[in-house]
């Protein structure tokens, strides 16, 4: 067996494991997804004690790998839970964790049915292209909060993007939102007006991708 298949069964593995650690939590103590807003998971997960980042971990998979689940509630209630450092840590982990397990399932399930598939949507997906570029395409897709990060990381599995430097590509483009929405959950937890300028700031870095064009068409 080829040591890259052996790597893509690991990570769907431990993502299935991480979603059965969440879902048994769930089962425990009552937990029901469809409420998932801020401030339900922020009462949920604080009376939780030391289980209480691995749930919010455990979220932040479910919300990635299922698509009508929101991140952003989750990340901001991280912020207003621990912090802006620690809470930032948990949500990235839990975001590059549920990216790498839906590419991971898509590489191990689509990835050899596309290319023998006739349909020309999917043969063009399965075309072979620089990885450079696919990896440029990963990180800016992660800047901009109005495309789907699900659905991101379902279409790289299928392409010729390795699982690397997809995983390189999502840790970049994800960190910087990551700790911006739970800076903006720690602001507004302390009640100060600091949280404004955290929502600036993630303004401005979605609006990173829109400039770099900009330039790129006129250099």
């Amino acid at each position: 067996m080829r040591v890259g298949a052996i790597a893509t069964k690991r990570v769907i593995f431990g993502g299935v494991a991480v979603l059965v650690i969440a879902a048994l939590a769930a089962g425990v103590y009552g937990i029901r997804l469809p409420m998932m807003t801020e401030a339900w998971v922020r009462s949920t997960v604080a009376g939780m004690g030391m289980a209480g980042p691995l749930m919010l971990i455990g979220l932040m998979v479910l919300a990635i790998v299922v698509s009508p689940i929101p991140s952003g509630p989750i990340a901001v209630a991280a912020g207003a839970l621990y912090g802006t450092l620690w809470g930032g840590v948990f949500v990235a982990t839990g975001a590059i964790l549920g990216a790498s397990m839906a590419f991971g399932a898509a590489r191990y399930l689509g990835f050899d049915a596309v290319r023998r598939s006739s349909n020309p949507v999917l043969k063009y997906i399965a075309k072979p292209r620089s990885q450079i570029r696919l990896m440029l395409i990963i990180f800016t897709s992660r800047l901009i909060p109005f495309i789907s990060f699900d659905a991101v990381s379902y279409a790289a599995g299928i392409t010729c993007l390795s699982f690397a430097r997809f995983a390189v590509a999502t840790c970049l483009g994800v960190l910087p939102i990551c700790f911006v929405l739970a800076g903006m959950g720690a602001g507004m937890a302390q009640g100060g007006p600091d949280w404004m300028w955290i929502v600036a700031l993630g303004g401005g870095i979605t609006l990173l991708p829109v400039a770099g064009k900009w330039l790129w068409d006129r250099a």
